[in-house]
């Protein structure tokens, strides 16, 4: 049948056939997505498609030096910390020169050993300031921050304990090395050179490094029991205990007891000697240093099980 002529707009123009308007459908235009208040849409991601949530908040592309840079920039900025490293100098560096400046030893007597007597009580410090880079994180809640910002747990207290014990080694090689080069002067300046096999590199670097290990044995309690006295305490006792109840057990197993313990290990390096039985003056140090790793990996499987 002939087809009549088109329609015609009040324009003139003739009216679109439906093949026509089949072929020139408007495109589909995508609507973005209404943006919410505090929403942020990545780059190159479109603006209708929102980034999914659910996701570690801001920590999962975050690196192991950037926690390091984190953990080295809290240690150094908290007061409390300077004030007990400042207490561990004057206890290891004041002691040796008060002592070397007036006991009396004998000619065969270990100088450096005395000079550096100081550390015995300057671990308890150690160790508590390992209790306190930890426990006091629980105490102000920055520790949610912490974990917020880096969730890998385990990461973040390895990055503790490098910093500290890092940092614990230092003050501590400096210090004794320092205390050593003083003492043993001034007694020989005084009592005259000492006959005594005297090995520096143990006395030094030895009971440098024992402090470390002391302090991360301090920091492995403070992220296992999450509070500073009870923390504390527990070191203390571990520190101390083995040398007191000793001489009341049975001969046998009050001397190992005391053999396998902290304080024996610190006498060993700094003043050497095999005569008395026990670990030598390294197998010693390590033991204590098998000690604080099962203290840290006991707190480090209560911070990835537990909530903080």
């Amino acid at each position: 049948m002939p087809q009549g002529p088109p329609h015609l707009l009040p324009q003139g123009q003739p009216a679109p056939t439906h093949q026509h308007m089949h072929a020139q459908q408007a495109p589909v235009r995508q609507v973005p997505a209404q943006q919410m208040p505090g929403q942020h849409f990545p780059p190159g991601q479109p603006a209708g498609h929102p980034a999914q949530v659910g996701g570690h908040v801001g920590g999962g592309n975050a690196g192991f030096g950037r926690v390091l840079l984190s953990e080295w920039t809290k240690i150094r900025t908290v007061r409390s910390t300077m004030w007990t490293l400042a207490v561990i100098v004057l206890l290891i560096l004041g002691l040796g020169v008060l002592l070397a400046a007036t006991v009396n030893p004998k000619r065969d007597d270990d100088y450096v050993s005395i000079a550096l007597i100081g550390v015995i009580i300057a671990q308890l410090a150690a160790g508590t300031l390992g209790v306190l880079t930890i426990s006091a994180e629980y105490t102000t809640g920055m520790i949610r921050t912490t974990l917020t910002a880096y969730p890998r747990r385990i990461q973040v207290l390895v990055a503790k304990g490098l910093v500290f014990a890092g940092l614990m080694f230092a003050v501590g090689l400096v210090t004794m090395g320092l205390t050593a080069v003083i003492g043993k002067s001034m007694l020989t300046s005084r009592i005259g050179d000492s006959s005594a096999d005297v090995d520096l590199f143990r006395s030094v670097v030895g009971s440098s490094l024992y402090l470390a290990v002391i302090g991360l044995f301090g920091l492995g309690f403070g992220v296992l029991l999450r509070h500073s006295a009870g923390a504390i305490t527990a070191l203390m006792g571990f520190i101390l205990l083995p040398m007191i109840i000793g001489p009341f057990l049975p001969h046998s197993v009050g001397e190992k007891v005391m053999q396998y313990s902290p304080m024996f290990a610190l006498g060993k390096l700094i003043g050497g000697g095999d005569g008395d039985g026990g670990p030598g003056p390294w197998p010693s140090l390590l033991l204590i240093a098998v000690y604080a790793a099962i203290a840290l990996i006991a707190g480090g499987i209560r911070l990835r099980s537990r909530d903080v």
